[in-house]
């Protein structure tokens, strides 16, 4: 192509080749977990040594679906609110599919029930998967969406994806959080805390997320903005929990408390520690306490430093720092620890590593739980061990380079005149985008912004190379 010429075209838009290479991808994860569908009752699977393990199908015959307990009934609160209504639609869609539910269903009945309901859950995370990878696909890198990057190639295609993707509902607040933080680029500020505190109603990792972006408005003192962000996403959150909270709000204590409170258990810096004989006691209140100090630490270190860090590394921050505290770190998380990285560095080398860390971690975690990595099966026990710590280190350099982008804006590969920052939204109004400078600049309506949004043809292919990841 010329030096001058203007890509476009469906050969130039990256986000029907993301759709398509996510829907192939997800087609491969579901047929890689029919192996471990059990559907005899008298022939038991064992999902760990054929790698396909998942909580999903296991979860219908354990909470006794089939019987006719519904997920957000019971004594107790098992799952998160907006998790228990997902997983309430899917069990009427299998009932209105074929799924027997009756109180005297037998094994064999319960069986087949949860065939029908993995392969509906099943595509209901596809249709979640999907929002994530062309959230980021139409994110762009110039803060205002005004082209698509190809960055959501690196979630369509990851193998971490291919890996965990089913193991657990963990797509459901990951696509809301992205969606989430793709209103926040476009200026949606109150939309994007509505979407976050439904995600913070789904899990616990989207909180990490809510305080990256509320800390990044306050180090731009917009507090206005923060205003109109926090009291959507508090007020979303305490709505959704009232039905629950005026039922019992005893149980739904005692499950948010049972979210941070747990031992050390599998993959986490705690279970290494248990593993050499040093036991440590309360895993999850040690795990949080050092988290949130950490949190204050940082914020004031960019407070005193008067940094203004991209959504995206601030982001990335919390949410390695809450997986490496965490009481345990179940393969899924890996999911989180990929979204996270795409948003702050979607760079070939660190995308490599990580994923490579990933996947040995998810290859070694089922070979120790089937008992091929351990003494009784006279295996190599310290590969596990090995793992575990790979995975620790590289999520340790990784942070580094967040805090790194951080500390030295100039030298962050992901700032630029143009696109200082994708999730930028309305925090960029009134500075010179790339530069660390006090907010006293013009302050630039979003009309003139509108007036802006078409692109120069002269620098069109520079932008588009810009987008390209690496």
């Amino acid at each position: 192509m010329g030096r001058h010429a203007k890509p476009s075209g469906v050969w130039f838009n990256p986000l029907p080749w993301v759709i398509l290479v996510a829907s192939v991808l997800f087609a491969v994860l579901a047929l890689r977990q029919v192996p471990c569908i059990q559907t005899d009752a008298t022939n038991a699977i064992d999902g760990f040594i054929r790698l396909c393990y998942s909580d999903i199908p296991l979860t219908w015959t354990g909470q006794e679906f089939g019987l006719g307990n519904p997920p957000l009934g019971g004594d107790a609160m098992v799952f998160s609110p907006v998790l228990g209504v997902f997983m309430l639609m899917a069990v009427r869609v299998s009932e209105w599919l074929g799924a027997e539910v009756r109180a005297d269903a037998d094994v064999q009945v319960q069986l087949e029930g949860a065939e029908i309901f993995f392969a509906v859950t099943a595509v209901m995370l596809f249709v979640c998967f999907l929002a994530w990878v062309v959230s980021m696909t139409l994110m762009g890198r110039d803060s205002r969406g005004r082209f698509r990057s190809w960055d959501g190639m690196l979630v369509a295609a990851s193998p971490v994806v291919l890996a965990s993707g089913l193991i657990h509902w963990t797509l459901l607040p990951i696509a809301l959080s992205a969606v989430g933080l793709y209103q926040f680029s476009r200026r949606r500020v109150i939309e994007s805390g509505i979407l976050l505190g439904i995600a913070a109603a789904a899990d616990t990792m989207p909180l990490a997320i809510i305080v990256a972006v509320t800390v990044c408005i306050g180090l731009r003192g917009r507090w206005t903005q923060m205003v109109k962000f926090v009291a959507p996403t508090v007020l979303t959150w305490f709505v959704i929990h009232i039905p629950l909270l005026m039922r019992d709000w005893e149980s739904v204590i005692a499950f948010y408390q049972t979210q941070v409170s747990g031992e050390a258990s599998y993959g986490s810096v705690w279970f290494l520690m248990q593993l050499t004989t040093w036991n440590v006691q309360s895993a999850g209140y040690l795990g949080l306490l050092v988290l949130l100090v950490l949190i204050v630490a940082t914020v004031a270190w960019l407070y005193g430093k008067k940094l203004r860090p991209r959504v995206g590394s601030l982001v990335a921050v919390f949410i390695f720092l809450a997986s490496l505290l965490g009481a345990a770190f179940p393969p899924q998380t890996a999911l989180w620890l990929l979204f996270a990285l795409v948003f702050a560095r979607p760079l070939r080398l660190e995308y490599i590593i990580f994923t490579a860390v990933q996947v040995a971690y998810w290859f070694a975690i089922w070979g120790y739980l089937s008992g091929h990595l351990t003494a009784a099966k006279n295996g190599p026990t310290n590969l596990y061990f090995l793992a575990i710590i790979f995975r620790v280190i590289v999520d340790l350099w990784l942070l580094f380079l967040f805090y790194r982008d951080i500390a030295r804006p100039r030298q962050d590969v992901l700032r630029a005149p143009e696109y200082s920052d994708p999730l930028g939204g309305v925090l960029l109004d009134g500075e010179l985008m790339g530069a660390d400078q006090d907010d006293d600049g013009p302050e630039v309506s979003v009309d003139e912004e509108d007036e802006e949004d078409e692109e120069d043809e002269t620098t069109s292919v520079s932008r588009e190379r810009a987008a390209t990841p690496g």
